[in-house]
């Protein structure tokens, strides 16, 4: 029988994103397993064709906080698996609570998760510091045997389909072939939303000194941000050739369909959010947002040219490791005090110059 990994990271879609490149690393060390991965429910599809994976198994949070029942039932799945080792790459309680019920005699997580007794062996994770990547490294390598290069980045595979579909609406949206640059400007926390207002002044700039047409993404859960953008720009003193430069997929894409939008850009320009890590699983240049959180969090930009903008001298920055509704101190400097100007200067740093800072 082959050795069966389970593998748990039920965070944010961004992390899951980072943790492929973990998933690669434990398939490359144990070539014969099989690697489960659970999952929280409606992140699954970023990991439809990724060959290191054996099993993908999705966990419904709502459901089983509102049901122990269907919990205990769940934990049950997975301890008739068998599984031989489990990596908690999640620090919850849940995590480690679900890693003690497959009853696998090897179970790695971190000092500092809810429950961390209940693992057989653990490693501190520190707060700041390293990226999240070395984070999740150390639960399989010692500090000196970390990889590095592409395996340090992020897998994902899009399909057949994504790849016809981003040729096909491609071909229908663009008429030129100058490229594109993409704008992401929302964010699952409000305090990490640079300002709709700064994101106009930044794309007004780019659509009267390049060439490339701007291309706002997003979820349907933003189209109001979409909204206050295309008002915004009404105003602003474009020719009708650079406004024609400007388009939106903003709700009109799947996570794999973005995908392979992301892959093809000139850049991105984004908040610090989960395209930064789909940009960083394609190598493709980033202007990278910072406004509550700080980059020593360790969920930056991997792509080989990216920028970091983040206003210095602040002393409530972070306020939150995941940033906030409201800024506490009520002046919201962090994003405020963001340049335009320098944003752009930034964009065109990646977009020509070799650079990785």
């Amino acid at each position: 029988m082959p050795e069966k990994i389970l593998i748990i990271q039920t965070a944010f879609l961004g992390d899951l994103i980072l943790s492929t490149s973990f998933f690669h690393a434990v398939k490359t060390e144990h070539p014969g397993a099989e690697i489960h991965v659970l999952v929280n429910a409606g992140t699954e599809s970023v990991l439809e064709n990724n060959p290191d994976l054996t099993k993908v198994w999705s966990l419904d949070k709502k459901r089983i906080k509102k049901n122990p029942f269907a919990f205990l039932h769940f934990a049950g799945l997975l301890k008739k698996e068998n599984f031989n080792k489990v990596y908690s790459a999640h620090f919850s309680f849940r995590s480690s609570l679900l890693s003690y019920l497959t009853r696998a005699p090897i179970r790695i997580g971190y000092k500092e998760s809810g429950f961390s007794f209940l693992h057989t062996k653990t490693v501190q994770r520190p707060k700041q510091g390293p990226h999240e990547v070395e984070k999740l490294f150390s639960l399989l390598f010692e500090e000196y045997d970390y990889p590095t290069g592409r395996e340090r980045r992020p897998y994902l595979f899009p399909g057949k389909q994504e790849e016809d579909s981003f040729l096909t609406k491609k071909k229908e949206i663009l008429n030129h072939e100058d490229g594109y640059i993409l704008i992401a400007p929302s964010s699952l926390w409000e305090t990490k939303r640079m300002p709709e207002e700064k994101f106009v002044s930044v794309i007004t700039q780019i659509l009267r000194k390049r060439k490339e047409t701007v291309i706002l993404i997003g979820s349907k859960a933003d189209l109001e941000i979409e909204n206050t953008i295309a008002r915004l720009m009404k105003t602003e003193p474009l020719e009708l050739k650079e406004r024609d430069r400007l388009l939106s997929l903003v709700g009109k894409t799947n996570l794999k369909e973005l995908m392979v939008w992301i892959r093809n850009a000139s850049a991105i320009i984004s908040n610090d959010s989960s395209p930064i890590h789909f940009a960083s699983a394609f190598n493709t240049p980033t202007v990278m947002l910072y406004g509550a959180t700080i980059p020593a969090f360790g969920y930056g930009s991997l792509s080989d040219k990216h920028k970091i903008m983040e206003v210095q001298g602040l002393n409530c920055r972070p306020c939150g490791i995941h940033g906030g509704r409201i800024c506490p101190e009520g002046h919201f400097r962090c994003m405020m005090d963001q340049n335009p100007v320098r944003i752009f200067e930034a964009l065109e740093e990646v977009i020509t110059h070799e650079i990785t800072k």
